[in-house]
């Protein structure tokens, strides 16, 4: 019922053309339809993005990156979202801006008390604007190239519209796995997000900025090679209808959250969404690991096509999603890691030059469940 606080996927990679670097990209607001004025998409002013990163393997945050937005409307006597011709920020045509700043917090853990230190990385970053059309943005990418930005220390971050790639045919899914063979990409699949778009913060990290001694990684077998990444959103315990952001009250509390896919969506249970979209990962295996594994996939599964799906005692889902493949992506130093729901990535290993879209089941260790590239099945 809060799809602009609604993380819908959270990408976790090393790049070809960044392979000292962390990527990460976390989308929300599903199904934005492009066509969609003069009413558009955009980031809510009144709720904080965030990006988390895990380099302990605790299931806590160690270090995160907090998005917040401010929409300014230069003509409010105007119902257009830009006059034609608009090309560029500076440009009065364009009638709605939004801007960010981004603070980095790093947390510290004594005794049971959290300590966090916050810095201002940047402010005034622009968000790139829905794409209206042609005759609006005669050059949108000019919108797109300038929402790329260079912050101190070399990280860099993008915000704004993107088209969701996420593949699936999620009318037939949800529809007793009634799946299709229409017209669709190569595998004859129908993608029903397929023109469909998100909001997206993509960041692109220097190792050593996320890595638990500051360091860049030496390898795949590196103390500090693993990390774990998920995405949250806060608002204010109390908001009020109609009034400024400034007069809501009460702390942030958060909303919503996104590790693995499909994790919140399909095996944590109706009953437990909004536990677990307000709890941190370092209490999933206590709240929800039974339901992993159990997972009632597999039992309707087995229900409807008769597959032979294990459905008790689904210790290899708990690994490979919450644990960590041992000698690949499992935290190193700990005996016996704790089942969080982070996308847990080896920085050590190196971009694959032949990606396989099964990722580690396909032989491609660079792939998921090895943190999650845009393209991994």
């Amino acid at each position: 019922l809060d799809p602009s606080a609604d993380n819908t996927d959270t990408y976790a990679w090393t790049a070809k053309d960044a392979p000292g670097a962390l990527t990460i990209a976390a989308n929300w607001i599903p199904g934005e339809v492009p066509a969609n004025g003069p009413n558009f998409f955009g980031w809510d002013d009144r709720a904080r993005y965030y990006i988390h990163v895990d380099n302990t393997g605790d299931g806590r945050p160690d270090v995160s990156y907090r998005y917040q937005f401010k929409t300014t409307i230069r003509n409010k006597n105007s119902f257009l979202y830009a006059l034609p011709g608009a090309s560029g920020y500076g440009d009065p045509k364009l009638n709605v801006v939004q801007r960010y700043s981004v603070v980095e917090e790093r947390h510290s853990y004594r005794r049971g008390r959290e300590t966090t230190r916050e810095r201002v990385l940047a402010r005034g970053l622009p968000s790139a604007p829905p794409n209206i059309g042609p005759k609006t943005f005669p050059n949108y990418q000019v919108f797109a190239d300038g929402a790329v930005r260079t912050l101190p220390g070399g990280t860099k971050v993008f915000a704004g519209q993107r088209e969701d790639p996420f593949f699936v045919d999620l009318g037939a899914t949800f529809d007793g796995i009634n799946l299709r063979q229409l017209t669709g990409n190569q595998g004859q699949g129908k993608d029903d997000l397929s023109g469909y778009n998100v909001h997206s913060v993509v960041m692109q990290i220097p190792e050593r900025l996320v890595t638990r001694n500051g360091k860049a990684v030496a390898g795949p077998d590196a103390h500090n090679a693993v990390v774990g990444v998920w995405s949250t959103t806060e608002r204010r315990r109390l908001q009020v209808t109609g009034a400024a952001r400034g007069r809501d009250r009460g702390g942030w509390v958060q909303v919503s959250r996104l590790g693995n896919p499909l994790v919140n969506e399909v095996v944590i249970p109706l009953g437990q969404k909004d536990r677990f979209n307000r709890t941190t990962p370092d209490r999933d295996a206590k709240l929800y690991g039974k339901y992993v594994v159990k997972p009632e996939l597999a039992a309707v599964l087995n229900a409807l096509f008769m597959v032979g799906a294990p459905e008790n005692d689904r210790t290899d889902i708990v690994q490979a999603l919450l644990q960590g493949i041992p000698d690949l992506n499992q935290h190193r130093g700990i005996d016996g890691p704790p089942a969080v729901d982070t996308l847990k990535i080896n920085l050590g290993v190196p971009p694959s030059e032949n990606e396989n879209r099964f990722g580690v089941i396909g032989g491609d260790l660079a792939g998921f469940p090895n943190g999650r590239r845009l393209g991994d099945d």
